[in-house]
């Protein structure tokens, strides 16, 4: 007899090829094309992705001209028209556009030929506990859906099969829609990252084994966390084709924990909110290719571009996005370039590694995990009036929440910050709010959200 992690799925060629053609179908979606087109596209020269960008980078910098008050009023002001801009040189000398700049101006910042009720709200905070929101056009995030799963199927995935998510506040979970969905075609089962105790993990374990997913995806550390859980306990451990790896810095040693568990390859993901997918590992796992298809990365230090193996800030720019264009943005990570093209023929720019993102675990004096990461979206993304926001765990039994109060911060939101301690600690957790007028990064360029001073072997 057959285990259940390696009987066939039979139902995976059904969701494929029936399912997702009819659900694209029904929502007139045109990822499915998109997807085709981008399959057969990764492959060109490097000359011809970059023409393909500036096509694109120009029409989107003349659309955000004419129909933006936001950026008409910012290249006015240099005196710089779209038609002056004529080389990659010209579009350097564009100011880069930061998190502020996006929330003291976002209804300028939307166009005034895309209706805002055809925009799509992404709300984060990332890992810099910063809530921010942007607006998506759908044709956009249409594109966007395609180039994901592109590259999911770099780590061995394809449409239709199951995914195990190492993961918070999953999105089907909202609606009647959203079940139907997930049951049918993307076909995800989670591990909530804000409850990773034993039974949890157990719970998942035993799911993982019988709905034998192939690929795994998650935050770094999660998927580290949860694969030394199975090892420690002499699980069987799952066998995917492939793990995803995103949010976080992935470290060396959790790559090779992961990789040891999970008998596969992990790749590198990055990737934010704004602007989904930026830049994604290929099976080679030389250094991650930038989503030229949808973006132009910036690699910067004092305003210009560092050398290859240099850190930088990442500044991005959205060459689809026509309902909120977002223009050279600074989303707050920092990277090396890599040099030289990579072994698997694509010739898409690369990030060597990703410097940015780092977010602890806090431990629960009842011995949970909760990850830094899902943590931001209930503190930070909840509690409008916080203007920034960093947890540090200076005992188990004691978090110390720095807090930058925006103008909406009142008694209200203090108190409402200890009902979600309860909620999510236990009422044995202490805290004390401590507000400063600003949280700086390290001297590393790193910000970290979640800080444990707990020491030693703590996850």
């Amino acid at each position: 007899m057959q285990s259940a992690q390696n009987r066939p799925d039979l139902y995976s060629n059904v969701a494929r090829n029936i399912v997702a053609p009819a659900w694209a179908l029904w929502e007139r979606s045109p990822y499915l094309n998109h997807l085709r087109y981008l399959e057969e596209s990764q492959y060109r020269s490097l000359d011809e992705v970059q023409a393909d960008q500036w096509t694109r980078l120009k029409a989107v910098l003349k659309h955000a001209y004419e129909t933006t008050a936001f950026y008409r009023e910012r290249f006015d002001s240099i005196g710089i028209r779209p038609d002056d801009i004529r080389t990659w040189q010209d579009f350097n000398a564009l100011p880069v556009l930061s998190k502020d700049d996006i929330r003291n101006n976002i209804d300028t910042m939307l166009s005034s030929v895309v209706p805002r009720e055809q925009l799509i709200q992404r709300k984060t905070s990332g890992s810099t506990g910063v809530s921010l929101a942007v607006y998506v056009d759908d044709a956009s995030r249409q594109l966007k859906r395609a180039c994901t799963i592109r590259h999911d199927r770099w780590a061995g995935w394809n449409l239709g099969e199951v995914v195990a998510c190492i993961w918070g506040n999953p999105e089907y979970k909202k609606s009647w829609r959203g079940h139907l969905r997930n049951a049918f075609l993307e076909r995800a089962v989670y591990l909530d990252t804000l409850r990773m105790d034993e039974q949890a993990m157990l719970e998942f374990h035993r799911t993982v084994l019988r709905r034998k997913p192939t690929l795994f995806f998650g935050h770094a550390h999660s998927l580290y966390l949860f694969a030394r859980f199975v090892e420690r306990k002499g699980l069987e451990p799952p066998r995917p084709r492939g793990v995803i790896s995103t949010a976080m810095v992935l470290h060396d040693f959790e790559r090779a924990m992961i990789e040891s568990v999970f008998g596969c390859p992990v790749t590198n993901r990055y990737g934010c909110e704004e602007a989904s997918l930026l830049a994604c590992e290929c099976e080679a796992h030389d250094g991650l290719h930038i989503n030229c298809d949808t973006i132009v990365l910036e690699c910067l230090n004092g305003g210009g571009p560092v050398a290859p193996g240099e850190v930088g800030a990442l500044v991005v720019t959205d060459l689809t996005n026509y309902g909120m264009p977002l223009i050279r943005y600074k989303v707050g990570d920092t990277g090396r370039m890599a040099m030289g093209p990579c072994s698997c023929g694509r010739s898409y720019p690369r990030l060597a590694s990703l410097e940015g993102r780092i977010a602890d675990y806090v431990r629960t004096p009842e011995g949970e995990y909760i990850s830094g990461i899902s943590l931001t979206e209930n503190f930070a993304m909840d509690l409008a009036g916080i203007r920034q926001l960093q947890i540090v765990q200076r005992k188990i039994d004691y978090l110390l929440f720095r807090v930058v109060p925006g103008q909406g911060w009142s008694e209200t939101d203090r108190k409402a910050l200890a009902r979600l301690v309860e909620k999510r600690f236990g009422t044995a957790m202490r805290h004390d709010v401590e507000y400063v007028d600003g949280i700086q990064n390290e001297s590393s360029g790193k910000y970290r959200f979640c800080i444990s001073e707990l020491g030693g072997d703590q996850l």
